[in-house]
């Protein structure tokens, strides 16, 4: 494996997605059985994983004004939902569009539950009925990956995997290349061509980011920070500047903002801070932008390095990943430009690794971006702490000296001992607190 490894991997696991994961698949899964399944709508039935059906339900779905759920999310993409578009499945929607998909779901029979059997880390399944059709797709592994289509009772698609075989981008690294170290060098010598993925995601990230300090975008936990410092009760430092800057654009994303994110690994929270985590030092420490690309790219790999160790790649069951590897991960970029050495951040990540462990996913909503705020603001004095040489050491419970064991020590005593019973637990919750819809 060369050294291009890196260049593929940001190509790879950075690009454009519009709104949350989950009302994105939901929208999509609508949008692609309704091009085959055309007539008036009777029954739209939905099934999921945990995370999935517990996800969909709270975060802002983009064109709609923030308007939230999993039935209003599958309804807009039947409307007018492009499924050419995948991850940008509702670009073209209108208010117009939004009223019609409101009207259907008054009209129709939509319904929702969990399924947790099939092993996934991403399940979805939806049944478009019409007077005239009934059409199934199914998504497995990824939000925008659907393996199986069917149409009448005729199967066009089945490219579904046994679990055994679910992707598992971890399988396909040379972990004797793919290291810290590596990507630092890597990030600190290619050539400046290299890193146009990161380029796109500063555009992209600073104006999803911007719609989050603007205006009044889900938990607000980034415009609640600004205006504490307009009252002098924070001060307006480079820590308060990259805290800002790294958590608005889960604001506006969680909030159902119109824009765009680049995501990283599959998620748009985590491209969100570990994009913005490391432009916003190289801003407030007036760094050369071509400095600037190189941190966010090495924010970028080091989230990716810290996923595929995870063995499950969209999530780290149940470990808020967001929390437990985005915030490292840009605070990883922050160290760069702060001259930090690999042994350094590699310290520093496994600082980071005991702020959040015990942190489980409880599905997307607003209140992620404050859980990320959170997990950043500890893992930059991480950083500031190794920069004195103090870390945690491999005396102190799952921790090792080295992040990629750390790492898979977590994965370990989180998947071993609570996956699957924390969707079912949550779903139960859920259901309890009836605010399905």
């Amino acid at each position: 494996m060369s050294k291009t490894i890196f260049r593929e991997l940001l190509d790879k696991e950075a690009s454009p997605a519009l709104g949350c994961t989950e009302p994105m698949m939901f929208a999509l899964g609508g949008a692609i059985t309704r091009k085959h399944a055309p007539g008036k709508v009777l029954r739209v039935d939905m099934v999921g994983c945990g995370l999935m059906v517990t996800g969909v339900q709270a975060v802002g779905i983009p064109k709609t004004g923030g308007k939230t759920g999993a039935f209003l999310a599958s309804a807009v993409g039947i409307i007018n939902g492009d499924a050419d578009a995948c991850k940008e499945v509702l670009h073209n929607i209108t208010p117009k569009d939004v009223e019609a998909a409101e009207e259907l779901v008054k009209n129709a029979e939509f319904t929702l539950d969990m399924d947790n059997s099939t092993g996934k880390q991403v399940y979805f399944k939806l049944t478009l009925t019409t007077d005239e059709h009934v059409a199934t797709v199914i998504f497995e592994d990824e939000h925008h990956t659907w393996t199986y289509l069917e149409v009448d009772g005729k199967v066009l698609v089945d490219n579904r995997r046994p679990t055994t075989e679910m992707l598992i981008p971890a399988n396909d690294v040379d972990w004797n290349e793919f290291t810290i170290e590596n990507i630092y060098n890597w990030c600190k010598t290619a050539d400046i061509s290299e890193f146009g993925r990161a380029k796109e995601a500063v555009a992209m990230n600073k104006i999803l980011a911007q719609d989050g300090i603007d205006n009044p975008r889900g938990i607000q936990t980034a415009r609640v920070l600004m205006d504490n410092i307009e009252s002098g009760f924070v001060a307006p430092d480079e820590i308060t500047h990259i805290l800002i800057w790294a958590t608005a654009g889960a604001d506006a994303r969680m909030g159902g903002s119109d824009y765009p994110a680049m995501v990283s690994t599959a998620s748009g929270n985590q491209g969100a801070m570990v994009v913005m985590g490391p432009w916003a030092c190289a801003e407030y420490r007036k760094c050369s932008e071509e400095d600037g690309y190189r941190a966010v790219a090495f924010g970028l790999l080091v989230n990716t390095y810290l996923k595929y160790l995870s063995k499950e790649y969209v999530y780290m069951p149940p470990t808020c990943s967001c929390a437990a590897t985005s915030a490292p991960a840009s605070a990883a970029g922050v160290a760069f430009l702060h001259g930090l050495s690999p042994k350094q951040i590699n310290d520093m990540l496994c600082t980071c690794m005991i702020h959040m462990a015990g942190v489980v996913c409880d599905g997307a909503k607003p209140s992620c971006a404050f859980r990320m705020f959170t997990s950043l603001f500890g893992c930059l004095e991480a950083m500031m702490m190794a920069e004195k040489g103090i870390r945690a050491t491999n005396v102190e419970g799952f921790v090792h000296n080295d992040i990629k064991v750390t790492v898979e020590n977590l994965y370990r005593l989180q998947h071993d001992v609570l996956h699957n019973k924390v969707d079912a637990i949550l779903w139960d919750i859920v259901k309890e607190q009836k605010v399905i819809h």
